[in-house]
């Protein structure tokens, strides 16, 4: 009888065991973030199943206007470059030339392209004039990251445009893509200290007719004050064809036996894995230094590096998770010793 009544006890206990597992796993575990792909910006809304979201810039600014004065009001309250540290934040977008173009006109190019930064930047500069540069550069069909309505100084500020020499950035750029391998061991190949330009051939090599790519967002902004023509460039090449794409097809650009981008602006670690070994284009610098933030229409309070621990148990929908965005988002978690899961672990 006694032997009976425990065997009882124990299938008992084995079955309130279960259902009370079940019950602690039925949501976030209360020490993971739960990381959600978001196809685009455009999906970032108010939703019972996402706490937070990492959007870039300009998309996250343009999200929180469309939502202002609504029950479901998003609220910018995380800035990844603080919580990643340093100077500046972490490199994003690099751009890039074809060696064979290299030569003075280059270094020409690049004084442009300073000064193009500058012109986007300044505060007497037309929002209309930034918006309709990029505008008239986009494939038929195509709507804009930012308008007229959406875009201002502030949001230019968040988009993190800043021109950093190649040699000057070298062990900047190493040191982020030796840091993203540790979430994705596949994201790049180290790049060869050939990829990176050391300085500017004194001869002449640049073509009559040049093209220039960049992807829509924060990268087109770099070469607006170019495409506008308030930036002179007829010392660079008799014509130059900018093209403003979507993001994710910016790398087909550089790839092939005969890519069609003399000069292109990409994400720093798509540039490490197809053109690190710099045999066919070198890295010119930075031109981007981080602009993804967080986004809550649930929560008004500021992630911190003192109080991120806070999304433990929360789940976080992130713009491009596979891609820079989603990677940096993971490797600032590992920072602070912050366990995720993002439905690839096993």
């Amino acid at each position: 009888m006694k032997k009976f009544l425990s065997t009882l006890f124990c299938t008992a206990l084995a079955a309130l065991t279960a259902v009370f597992f079940a019950a602690c796993n039925d949501g976030n575990s209360p020490e993971l973030v739960t990381l959600k792909a978001v196809p685009s910006a455009a999906e970032v809304i108010a939703s019972d199943d996402v706490d937070y979201f990492v959007v870039p810039e300009p998309a996250a600014s343009v999200r929180v206007k469309a939502t202002a004065g609504s029950d479901n009001k998003l609220n910018l309250v995380g800035d990844l470059q603080e919580l990643y540290g340093g100077d500046n934040g972490y490199p994003q977008a690099v751009i890039v030339a074809k060696k064979s173009i290299l030569g003075s006109e280059t270094e020409k190019f690049v004084n442009a392209l300073n000064a193009s930064i500058d012109w986007v930047k300044d505060d007497s500069t037309e929002i209309s004039d930034i918006v309709t540069a990029v505008k008239n550069h986009l494939p038929d069909g195509t709507t804009p990251t930012f308008s007229d309505k959406n875009l201002n100084g502030q949001v230019i500020s968040h988009c993190g445009i800043n021109f950093t020499g190649a040699a000057e950035g070298k062990e900047e750029v190493k040191t982020f893509l030796t840091a993203l391998k540790s979430v994705q061991q596949d994201v790049n190949d180290e790049p060869s200290d050939a990829f990176f330009l050391q300085s500017y051939p004194e001869e002449s090599n640049m073509p009559a007719e040049i093209s220039v790519f960049a992807p829509d967002g924060a990268p087109a902004l770099v070469l607006a004050g170019l495409m506008s023509g308030a930036v002179e460039t007829t010392q660079v090449a008799q014509t130059i064809n900018y093209n403003i794409v979507r993001a994710e097809e910016i790398g087909v650009h550089v790839n092939g036996q005969n890519p069609d981008a003399d000069i292109c602006i990409l994400p720093v670690n798509v540039a490490a894995k197809s053109l690190g070994s710099g045999e066919k284009y070198v890295m010119l610098g930075t031109v981007t230094h981080g602009n993804l933030y967080i986004l809550s229409a649930k929560f008004d309070k500021s992630i911190t590096k003192d109080n991120i621990a806070e999304l433990k148990g929360k789940t976080v929908g992130v713009v491009n998770l596979a891609a820079v965005p989603g990677l940096t988002f993971k490797l600032i978690l590992n920072k602070y010793g912050i366990e995720y899961s993002d439905g690839t672990q096993s």
